[in-house]
């Protein structure tokens, strides 16, 4: 079970599955830290002193708070009053399907009654009012320091309550039902919406005691905390020292160079995994955070977004970035407005050329929405329903990539009835036949192919005039299409000079043999980062100290007490307790690590892929009726879930219930049509029962997904060996041949086919 079988001359062998890991919530908070004082010289704690609240900062600083005075970083969270709550409490009436909404006002107060769908019907006040426009949310407290908020939301445009999950319904004990772990303010939101949150979870109560310095995003969210800047520049030398001084000399404002400011609006701006609990302003983002990369499940294979992603990875991607463009140089970081307006592409052309805004560049009629720069360059979609985010990838529309691959492009948002290839057809005829290099190209032919083999990935990963964040992306899919030549590949990734090239193979290593890994993490251990540490270590969290070179023992010991400490600061999470299982796992600790499952379980009952590692686990240890029975749930829960038919199969398939298994592997075949390993694996099943066609039809569907895979290829040359049609397995031996020169076992296949011959 969780097993997928190889091919010998005579046998099939059974291998465990693996999961990816998927992101969730993030928070920090901050700490000390010993620096120099630079005008001592003398040994300091900084930036670990009081926050002094945006009024104080006023009292110098004027202008800059009268800009954030009103901006959506003012109102990201307030206190529920008349001069802040927008959404119409006159006894209004909302439903949502099952659900049903009253709010009203009970004197000062602003209330809510939400009758669910059993019927019951329970009161809340309203505690706070969460974000400004295009919508705004209401927290509720539902006890135990949990603040949640409600799928109902308002319309602040249309003004009209309106569900953030407009087609779905959740039971009482979903993770996205309101009263769940995905709207839980505490977790998910609190530290982007104020200033030094400190969650305070109580996992033994399952409590929160949340507290903050200043309840909205303040001048300290971005600055850090300003005890030290106040008390100086209240001293004879403060008093005397220049403004660009003060700066310099306190580190208090970090905003040149380029990578410094987009690091200060990181830790809000991007989705990302927190590491720690103690981000201190002004160090490295990835000694914190580990940054989502532009890769399926959150992004188009392209790099465009596809899920509420934020912005710092998309950034990350554009020329715009690799010619030293800032958040600062289009919006203006206090009030958060853009500088100039986007009609008539005032803001784009501040600073590229007029020609760009010409009917022979853009081929639209001038001073018209589709004329505007940033809706070919700059496309977007929905998240919440109303919120419109744009992706600041900065693209050039390629409608020829949809054509071919299914994403989206710029021409075919607006002429949504005309097809790509009609489009394509368009920018051929202005621009030419000939589209610039981009790294699209080589993305979108890993993802189509399943394959790290000749498309480009490895000129693609150690080309350093790459974006860094594409870099590391394919090192993302030599990891998950490993080829021959990945040892070799991550082995000059992992000392590449980029922080996030470093990160990325650090974690695409799992897919290495420990041989071929140990040595290479155990350089990783002692990396200047974190995020790169964390990520060598747990590709080797299964050795004891004893067995890692003496030269790296103690970086070890030191990157795995980070490791743990990572595993606790996300323990609330379902995804943290199926980390933590996997470190169990690695660790011998069977016992723990069905417990940590059964947690994840406990907060997300339908969290399947810790359901699906549990059965694992189960059948690890021989109890198959129950690992059978866990998958059933999987199947009754997401009958849609092609891992799960898979995975059943597989455990059918060990049991040697072939008749049973083949139907399993036929439905993950139907859910799951670009996995190609489910095709393999039905191909051997369909061999194991004697139906040599259904088994040729599936071996050549996987060749088609992934024609560079050895195992597929010498799968289907035993086929046609078992049915003596010896030419055909001769073409495909010779193919193998060209894949893999050199091979002697392969050049011993070829040799044996022709003497049958």
């Amino acid at each position: 079970m969780m097993n997928d079988f190889l091919h010998t001359a005579a046998t099939y062998k059974i291998l465990a599955i693996l999961f990816l890991f998927t992101l969730f919530a993030i928070t920090y908070s901050c700490s000390q830290s010993e620096e120099i004082d630079p005008l001592t010289g003398e040994s300091s704690l900084i930036r670990s002193h009081t926050f002094v609240g945006d009024q104080t900062c006023q009292s110098c600083h004027a202008a800059e708070w009268e800009a954030w005075k009103g901006s959506h970083h003012d109102y990201a969270i307030a206190e529920a009053g008349e001069d802040v709550v927008l959404g119409d409490f006159e006894n209004a009436v909302f439903t949502d399907r099952a659900e049903n909404y009253r709010f009203y006002r009970d004197g000062e107060d602003f209330m809510v009654d939400y009758t669910g769908a059993d019927g019951q019907t329970e009161t809340h006040r309203i505690e706070y009012t969460f974000g400004w426009e295009p919508l705004q949310q209401y927290l509720v407290d539902i006890g135990r320091g949990k603040l949640q908020a409600l799928h109902a939301a308002w319309d602040t445009e249309r003004e009209h309550w309106y569900s953030l999950y407009p087609d779905d319904t959740f039971l009482d004990d979903d993770w996205l039902h309101w009263r769940g772990g995905a709207m839980n303010w505490n977790t998910m939101c609190a530290d982007c919406h104020s200033t030094n949150l400190r969650e305070n979870y109580i996992a033994e109560a399952d409590s929160f005691h949340t507290t903050w310095d200043v309840i909205n995003v303040s001048c300290e969210a971005c600055h850090g905390p300003g005890g030290d800047h106040v008390e100086f520049v209240n001293t004879p030398q403060g008093e005397q020292a220049s403004r660009e001084r003060i700066r310099q000399d306190l580190n208090l404002t970090r905003f040149t160079p380029q990578i410094e400011e987009i690091n200060t609006c990181a830790p809000c701006h991007s989705l990302r995994e927190k590491l720690t609990d103690t981000y201190i302003h002004g160090e490295p983002y990835m000694d914190h955070f580990d940054p989502q990369l532009p890769h399926p499940d959150n992004y188009f294979a392209d790099g465009q977004i596809l899920e509420e992603v934020y912005v710092y990875a998309s950034f990350l991607q554009s020329k715009m970035f690799a010619h030293g463009v800032q958040c600062t140089d289009c919006h203006d970081p206090h009030s958060l407005q853009l500088r100039q307006p986007l009609t008539e592409n005032q803001l784009c052309m501040s600073c590229h050329e007029p020609q760009y805004d010409t009917r022979e560049h853009h081929f639209h009629e001038p001073n018209t929405e589709a004329s505007q720069c940033v809706n070919c360059h700059m496309t977007g979609r929905y998240y919440m329903g109303i919120d419109h985010r744009r992706d600041h990838s900065f693209r050039i529309p390629r409608p020829d990539q949809s054509a071919q691959f299914g994403t989206p492009n710029a021409c075919n948002d607006c002429h949504t009835d005309r097809s790509a290839e009609w489009a394509a057809d368009a920018v051929q005829e202005w621009y030419g036949q000939e589209r610039a290099a981009h790294f699209s190209d080589v993305l979108l032919q890993a993802d189509a192919q399943q394959t790290s083999r000749d498309i480009g990935l490895r000129e693609l990963i150690e080309d350093p005039d790459q974006p860094e964040i594409i870099r590391a992306t394919g090192v993302w899919y030599v990891g998950r299409f490993p080829g021959e030549d990945a040892e070799e590949i991550l082995a000059g990734a992992i000392r590449s000079d980029s922080p996030m090239v470093r990160s990325s193979a650090a974690k695409a290593m799992e897919n290495l043999s420990p041989e071929q890994r140990k040595p290479l993490l155990e350089e990783a251990l002692a990396d200047s980062l974190r995020a790169v540490r964390i990520m060598a270590v747990r590709n080797l969290a299964d050795l004891a100290p004893h067995e890692i070179n003496s030269a790296h023992r103690n970086h070890f010991e030191q990157a795995m007490q980070e490791y743990r400490d990572y595993l606790d600061v996300n323990a609330y999470f379902p995804q943290g307790q199926m980390n933590r299982g996997r470190f169990f796992e690695q660790q011998g600790q069977t016992e723990q690590a069905m417990q940590a499952y059964r947690i994840a379980l406990d907060r997300d009952p339908y969290f399947n892929p810790a359901r699906i590692n549990l059965a694992y686990l189960h059948n690890s240890l021989e109890q198959n009726d129950r690992a059978e029975e866990l998958l059933l749930t999987v199947i009754e829960q997401e009958p849609e879930f092609g891992d799960a038919w898979y995975s059943l199969g597989l455990l059918l398939a060990e049991e040697q219930r072939m008749e049973e298994a083949t139907e399993h592997f036929e439905q993950a075949a139907v859910l799951m049509p670009d996995n190609a390993r489910v095709f393999y694996n039905l191909a051997i099943a369909n061999q194991t029962i004697g139906r040599p066609e259904q088994s040729e039809a599936a071996y050549k569907q996987a060749l088609e997904l992934a024609p560079y895979n050895g195992d597929y290829r010498y799968g289907i040359i035993t086929l046609y060996m078992q049915q003596e049609e010896y030419g055909q397995a001769l073409e495909h031996a010779e193919e193998l041949q060209r894949l893999f020169p050199g091979n002697p076992q392969v050049e011993q296949l070829i040799e044996m086919i022709r003497r049958e011959i």
